[in-house]
């Protein structure tokens, strides 16, 4: 069994909470306060309510922090900071990440479990929190986890993420007609720092 463990519990939280608090304030304002005709309001108000059920959707999923994951040989354990442990197959598990080519510090994995027919984000790994991520990473490829296109949770990522998923719902089912996308992206957008160091 191989374990890495999180150096602490930084989450963008406070983040989230503070785009809900701005955008239940100009709900507000625009619906109590402003002077404004009618069908101004609502046609103001529509996006806002939008971007608000945005908000608060990305406010719940930060809110699972993982604090430690050990590596088995059929599967992988996943402990929060509460102690309470989640067991899922490799089969069962995919990943994405985050690297910027000038900018290695903003470096992010995103685990995703299977959930029914889809594969929903179980938890983020950040280095600011982890200081072994891209052993982390190199744990997942060894394994042959399957790594999917990384989706920003972002003011703007979020839409472009929704985009993104209708254009290939209506295309095929599920990641059907997604493969070459995802292997663009990873190749153009992203570099592996790992990788760079070997070939030095």
């Amino acid at each position: 069994m191989i374990k890495y463990k999180a150096k602490n519990n930084k989450s963008d939280k406070l983040k989230w909470l503070i785009y809900i608090l701005i955008g239940l304030g100009l709900l507000t304002f625009i619906i109590k306060y402003s002077d404004w005709h009618i069908i101004s309001k609502i046609l103001i108000s529509i996006p806002l309510i939008i971007n608000l059920f945005f908000d608060i959707f990305y406010f719940k999923k930060v809110g699972y922090i993982i604090n430690e994951i050990h590596f088995e040989n059929t599967g992988i354990e996943i402990f929060d900071f509460k102690k309470n442990k989640k067991r899922i197959a490799y089969s069962n598990l995919k990943y994405s990440i985050r690297k910027r080519k000038f900018d290695k510090h903003k470096t992010e994995i995103e685990l995703k479990s299977k959930k029914t027919l889809k594969f929903k984000t179980l938890g983020r790994l950040h280095i600011k929190n982890w200081d072994n991520i891209f052993d982390i990473e190199n744990e997942l490829k060894q394994r042959e986890i399957s790594r999917i296109e990384w989706k920003p949770i972002t003011l703007w990522g979020k839409y472009w993420g929704i985009f993104i998923d209708l254009f290939f719902l209506t295309a095929g089912d599920g990641d059907i007609g997604m493969t070459e996308y995802q292997e663009r992206s990873i190749k153009e957008v992203t570099e592996n720092p790992t990788d760079k160091k070997n070939n030095a």
